[in-house]
């Protein structure tokens, strides 16, 4: 891989192979992600020379080695090598060619436990849903598949705010397949409290019509081969069905920890890692009972 795409909030450990760049060169970490991902808008685009975006809100041409500059992340300098050569223990493409417990990776990763879906007690509708507020704002909010009003525009709205009653509430120690449609247009890196999950496909659906009841457009397909192991963060693309399966245990404590008084469980949160969203309003209660 020459690349990835990590959302807010997402990780990638990431090793660089510099033994064939000549001494002396300096490399750029580039981003090149439009955002909002994955249309969008040129004044979030920040670059040395960018045009003047003051007239339509945005900022004023970046000068020389100043910011803002949302593309160029960092820079790397290689330089000649001091001393004597690192011993053959440390050449890391070679411990990497090694497979399994052998390699560097096997001895290092711990092995990855495929849940079943066929261990689930329950496969969960949900939505990912944007409308505006009374001041006119986008909001972002976190919902079912059950119409909870009606949009400016007279379609199902299914989006629920935080202090909304809870409709995440699950058995602790079960198992269950979730099923994200993502309604908006824009990328959501979804967040969980207390689980990790497992990605098991993306498949794209008819967005425009969704009534809760789903009509896929095209075949599902399997996650990035850099996101097949545990993740707490999941990139979710608009107008898809992200499913995602996950277990439900809660951490072992030498001390007493009540109940939520609000929800009546142990609780916890799922929520949207884009700063603005989660605030306003993309995060729901997960209730563990």
């Amino acid at each position: 891989m020459d690349s990835v795409v990590p959302a807010p909030a997402e990780r990638a450990d990431v090793i660089i192979d510099f033994s064939n760049v000549p001494p002396n060169s300096n490399l750029i970490l580039y981003n090149d992600t439009p955002a909002p991902f994955p249309m969008g808008d040129d004044r979030n685009d920040y670059f040395t020379g960018n045009a003047d975006q003051t007239a339509l809100g945005g900022a004023p041409p970046t000068k020389s080695g100043m910011g803002p500059n949302t593309r160029t992340l960092m820079q790397f300098r290689v330089v000649n090598s001091i001393g004597a050569a690192d011993p053959a223990s440390m050449n890391l493409p070679e411990e990497l060619a090694l497979s399994g417990a052998g390699g560097l990776l096997g001895r290092l990763l711990p092995q990855i436990d495929k849940l079943n879906p066929k261990s689930a007690v329950r496969v969960r509708d949900l939505t990912l849903n944007e409308d505006f507020d009374e001041f006119g704002r986008l909001i972002q909010m976190l919902g079912t598949n059950d119409p909870n009003g009606t949009t400016i525009e007279g379609n199902p709205f299914f989006g629920r705010a935080y202090m909304d009653p809870t409709t995440e509430t699950v058995q602790r120690g079960s198992t269950e397949v979730w099923r994200t449609f993502n309604l908006t247009g824009d990328t959501h890196p979804m967040h969980f409290h207390l689980v990790n999950v497992q990605v098991l496909s993306r498949q794209p659906f008819d967005a425009a019509n969704y009534n809760g009841s789903p009509v896929f457009t095209g075949p599902a397909r399997l996650p990035d081969p850099n996101e097949r192991g545990w993740k707490e963060t999941v990139r979710m693309h608009p107008g898809e069905c992200t499913t995602v399966i996950m277990k439900f245990d809660l951490p072992n404590v030498p001390y007493a920890v009540p109940d939520s008084p609000r929800t009546g469980g142990a609780e916890y949160v799922w929520h949207c890692h884009i700063l603005e969203h989660e605030e306003h309003d993309m995060m729901r209660p997960l209730v563990v009972v």
